[in-house]
C-alpha cells in the first residue's frame, strides 16, 4: 500500500517573513525566485503566502496530471480572480458548465476552415503595416517596434474576428491593457485585499480603467445591434448563438466579457511573441540567415499563401523556440477542488498549484543550453523525444488556448512578410530585461531600424 506524505512536509524556502511569507521575494525577483527555488528545493515545493495555500510544480508529468489526467479536480487559481475584475466571466476566467457552453459557441470561429478564410486578411493587414513603416526604411530613423507590432496584431484581430469594429483605438487599448496588467499584478502580490469601495489609489485606477473598457466594448455591441448586420466573424456568431434549452441569446454583459477576453488575449500575447522573435533573430545572425534563405526560396518574392507558408518549416521552429525562450504567458495556475496526491504528497483542497512555464522551458535537464536560441530543437525528430509538457506556451488539456492555431498562423504571416521585405536591426542599446506581469513583456521599449532587402 502506497503511503502519502502530508502537504506541510513539502520543502519550502528558508527565507520568509512571518507577516508576508515569501511575497517580498516574489515581488522583487518573480521569475528568478522560481528558478532559484527549483534548483534548491526540486520540482515540487510550497511557498509561504498569507491567507493562501500555494505549491509550485515544475515537473512535466505532474503538470500533465493537473492539466489533463485529473483536470476535473482543478479550477482556476486565485490569480484569475484578479483578472476577472477586468475581463469578466469570459473564456479565460469562467468555469464549469458555463465555460463549456461558451467554449462550444466560440470554437467554430477558430476551426481550420475559418483560419484559411482569415489568412488573406492577415496578409492584407501585414501589407498595411509595411506600407506604414516603409518611409522609415533606409533613413537611419528608428521605429518603436513594440508599438508597430501591437497595432498590427490589434488590426488583425479587429478585422478577422470583429469586422473592424475597433478602428483607430490602438493607443487607447494599449494604455488600458498595460494599466490593467499592473493592477492585476499588484492584487496578486497582495495577501490582503481592501474592499473595492475603499478609495485607495489602486481601486480608483481600477474603476477608471474598467469604466473605459466597458464604454469601448459595450459601444461595439450596441453598434452591431443597431445596424442589425451579420458578418462571418466571431462577434456575429456569439450574438446569434442561442441556448439549446432556453432559446435565449447572450446578454450584453456576456458578449462584453467574451469579446474583451478574446480581443485582449488575441493580440497582446502575439505582439509580445513577435517582439521577442525579432530580438532573438537580430542577436543571432546565423539563425537569421537560415530563416531568410528559407523565406526567399519558398516564397520566391511573392506574398505568402495558405499553401506555400506550409513550406516555411524553419520559420515555424523559430516561432516555437522564441516562445520557449520568452513564453508570453510565463506562468499559470490551478486550484484543487478536493484533496489530491502529487508526487506522493497529499495536497489539500483549495490549494493553489503554480506552474511556472518559464522555469520548465529553461530546465537544463530538459533543454541543453536552455538560454541559447536554437530553433533546431523543434525539428520533428527532436520534438518527439521531449515530454509533451516540457513545452506548453498555450497551456494544455481542455483549457488549451482556443486561439493557439490562429496565433501561430498570424505570426507566420507577419514574420514572413516583414522579414522578406526588410533587414530589421534591433537597437544595440536595447536591454532585454523581463517585465513579468500577467504576460512577459520586455521592460524596455524595443526600437529598430529597417533596411530594404533586394
Amino acid at each position: 500500500m502506497l503511503t502519502t506524505k502530508k502537504m506541510n512536509q513539502l520543502p519550502h524556502p528558508n527565507s520568509w517573513s512571518l507577516l508576508f511569507g515569501n511575497l517580498t521575494q516574489l515581488r522583487k525577483e518573480r521569475i528568478q525566485f522560481f528558478i532559484n527555488q527549483q534548483k534548491e528545493l526540486g520540482d515540487i515545493f510550497q511557498i509561504k503566502v498569507p491567507t493562501r495555500k500555494v505549491i509550485v510544480v515544475s515537473n512535466p508529468e505532474w503538470i500533465k496530471y493537473v492539466l489533463v489526467d485529473n483536470n476535473k479536480n482543478f479550477t482556476k487559481s486565485f490569480a484569475y480572480d484578479s483578472i476577472k475584475i477586468f475581463l469578466g466571466n469570459g473564456l479565460l476566467t469562467s468555469e464549469g458548465e458555463y465555460w463549456k457552453r461558451q467554449r462550444r459557441l466560440a470554437q467554430p470561429a477558430f476551426h481550420k476552415e475559418k483560419l484559411a478564410l482569415m489568412f488573406n486578411n492577415m496578409v492584407e493587414q501585414s501589407q498595411k503595416c509595411i506600407n506604414h513603416i516603409d518611409s522609415f526604411a533606409d533613413t537611419d530613423q528608428s521605429i518603436n517596434l513594440n508599438k508597430e507590432l501591437y497595432k498590427l496584431t490589434l488590426d488583425i484581430v479587429n478585422s478577422t474576428l470583429f469586422y473592424n469594429e475597433v478602428d483607430n483605438t490602438t493607443d487607447r487599448i494599449y494604455h488600458l491593457v498595460s494599466k490593467a496588467s499592473e493592477i492585476i499584478s499588484k492584487r496578486i502580490d497582495s495577501p490582503f485585499q481592501l474592499p473595492d469601495w475603499v478609495p485607495t489609489l489602486n481601486n480608483i485606477n481600477q474603476r477608471i480603467i474598467l469604466k473605459e473598457m466597458d464604454e469601448l466594448f459595450f459601444s461595439i455591441i450596441d453598434r452591431r445591434r443597431q445596424k442589425q448586420e451579420s458578418h462571418e466573424d466571431l462577434l456575429s456568431m456569439l450574438m446569434e448563438a442561442k441556448d439549446e434549452e432556453t432559446g435565449e441569446g447572450m446578454s450584453n454583459q456576456q458578449l462584453r466579457d467574451e469579446i474583451l477576453t478574446i480581443f485582449v488575449a488575441g493580440h497582446e500575447t502575439t505582439q509580445i511573441a513577435l517582439s521577442w522573435t525579432f530580438y532573438l533573430l537580430s542577436t543571432n545572425p546565423e539563425k537569421y540567415k537560415i530563416v531568410l534563405k528559407e523565406i526567399d526560396e519558398t516564397l520566391n518574392g511573392e506574398l505568402p499563401t495558405a499553401i506555400n507558408i506550409r513550406g516555411l518549416h524553419y520559420l515555424k521552429q523559430v516561432i516555437d523556440e522564441s516562445m520557449r525562450c520568452f513564453p508570453p504567458a510565463w506562468i499559470m495556475g490551478r486550484k484543487t477542488i478536493e484533496k489530491d496526491v502529487i508526487d506522493g504528497y497529499e495536497i489539500e483542497a483549495d490549494t493553489n498549484i503554480i506552474m511556472p512555464i518559464y522555469v520548465v522551458h529553461h530546465d537544463e535537464r530538459i533543454w541543453e543550453k536552455p538560454y541559447e536560441f536554437k530553433p533546431e530543437r523543434f525539428a520533428m525528430d527532436e520534438v518527439k523525444e521531449k515530454h509533451k509538457y516540457s513545452y506548453f506556451p498555450f497551456g494544455g488539456g481542455p483549457r488549451l488556448c482556443i486561439g493557439n492555431n490562429f496565433a501561430i498562423q498570424e505570426m507566420q504571416v507577419c514574420l514572413a512578410m516583414l522579414l522578406q521585405k526588410y533587414k530589421i536591426e534591433i537597437d544595440e542599446n536595447f536591454v532585454p530585461e523581463l517585465d513579468p506581469l500577467v504576460t512577459l513583456r520586455p521592460k524596455n521599449t524595443m526600437f529598430a531600424k529597417l533596411w530594404k532587402r533586394n
